[in-house]
């Protein structure tokens, strides 16, 4: 992790553009989502600082320019650091002074820009009053908010607070410090004065070149991963499978920060090229007659290969994704499984072998892109072999996902 984020942050760096470590104190232990509620990283003092101390301080001895602090609430390094604190009291990072005061900046060492994860998420209004809550941010150790609901009201919360002498004008003048020190790192000041802050319509001609394809290509290449094929079911070819159904398991409405069904023109397009002649489970126009009678010779009369292609990508709001079968009996389920071979892929979540174990052979291809279609595609015809390593555990900690 620590090497894998130096480098980018380098690389960030290098091309003027600044970074930011997020989400302090760390997401991950908890599922939930700080769009909907403050969540808990609930790991112990020593065990906070083996995985995410470790690269916090890393990034900072790096220059990281940046912390992005999440709604996420600490409890243990909380109360390490206050021990008179209470349970009711204890707040997301967000809200702080422990964990940004005390934990990021005194013990961490970070004296660059902290930011606050987006404030008109319920995990930071959901902790106190609003109008509290901004001058308590920025009294905890944040320099910047992100976002804000009503910027009048906002703004009229922290005069209120400097006025009272609950936020001092030190306070102020050392956030606003921060900022500018930040920018002038960046040559932002200089840029602006040559007229070169913002590149010329020239400057994305590099997006989709020759050289970025290739990288593209070759990553997918080492990515794609096998996780099993225990019943010897690849390679697959027409000449074997001729007649093979897709089930297209993926989000098919758009909005939010992506757009749902995009693999889906891609990857038929790229196995019908293979030469398999390709029917895909019609989700529109659903048979009753299919659903609840249709017997294992009827689907073989039609099918010889069923593949499904899972596309749940995370977003907000929708941190935790599992397969959302057709709740009309599970009408795209394997029920077919011991009688037609059948393969899962996945171009997103990693983990859906915890909801289809019975399926024999599993694919992670991380991506819903063209390439890592095509790439994919290559793979389970045997035109290439198959080099990705799983980085996380596939089989969810489950007996039998294995098999």
């Amino acid at each position: 992790m620590i090497g894998f984020s130096r480098q980018q942050m380098k690389g960030l760096h290098e091309n003027g553009i600044a970074t930011a470590v997020k989400h302090f104190p760390g997401d991950g232990v908890d599922e939930r989502d700080q769009h909907l509620v403050s969540t808990v990283n609930s790991l112990s003092v020593p065990e906070w600082d083996e995985i995410y101390g470790k690269v916090y301080k890393a990034m900072i001895e790096e220059g990281a320019l940046s912390v992005m602090v999440g709604h996420i609430l600490q409890p243990a390094y909380s109360k390490a650091l206050n021990p008179t604190l209470e349970d009711k009291d204890i707040l997301p990072a967000s809200l702080s002074t422990e964990l940004v005061n005390g934990l990021l900046r005194d013990r961490l060492g970070f004296n660059g820009v902290a930011v606050t994860d987006a404030t008109p998420m319920i995990g930071y209004n959901a902790a106190m009053s609003r109008k509290k809550a901004i001058p308590t941010t920025i009294n905890a150790g944040c320099d910047m908010i992100l976002f804000n609901k009503n910027i009048d009201e906002d703004y009229q919360a922290m005069r209120d607070a400097v006025n009272s002498g609950d936020v001092s004008m030190e306070r102020l003048d050392e956030a606003v410090t921060r900022i500018l020190a930040m920018k002038a790192s960046m040559g932002l000041v200089d840029k602006q004065q040559a007229n070169s802050l913002i590149p010329e319509a020239e400057a994305l001609d590099i997006v989709g070149c020759p050289e970025h394809l290739d990288l593209a290509r070759k990553s997918a290449d080492k990515a794609i991963t096998l996780v099993k094929d225990t019943q010897n079911l690849l390679p697959i070819s027409p000449e074997k499978t001729p007649r093979v159904r897709v089930y297209m398991l993926e989000d098919r409405l758009s909005g939010g920060f992506k757009d749902g069904g995009a693999s889906e023109g891609s990857f038929i397009e790229k196995l019908s090229k293979a030469g398999f002649k390709v029917e895909t489970f019609n989700y529109e126009q659903l048979n009753f007659h299919e659903i609840f009678e249709e017997g294992v010779d009827d689907l073989k009369a039609k099918v010889d290969l069923v593949i499904y292609v899972a596309n749940y990508d995370t977003a907000s709001n929708q941190t935790t994704r599992r397969i959302d079968w057709i709740r009309m009996m599970a009408a795209d389920a394997p029920w077919f499984v011991q009688d037609i071979p059948t393969l899962f892929v996945s171009l997103a979540n990693p983990y859906h072998l915890f909801d289809a174990p019975m399926i024999k052979t599993y694919i992670n291809g991380y991506s819903a892109n063209d390439t890592v279609n095509e790439v994919l595609v290559e793979k389970l015809i045997g035109k290439s072999e198959f080099q990705g390593k799983s980085p996380v555990d596939p089989f969810c900690g489950v007996w039998g996902t294995n098999l």
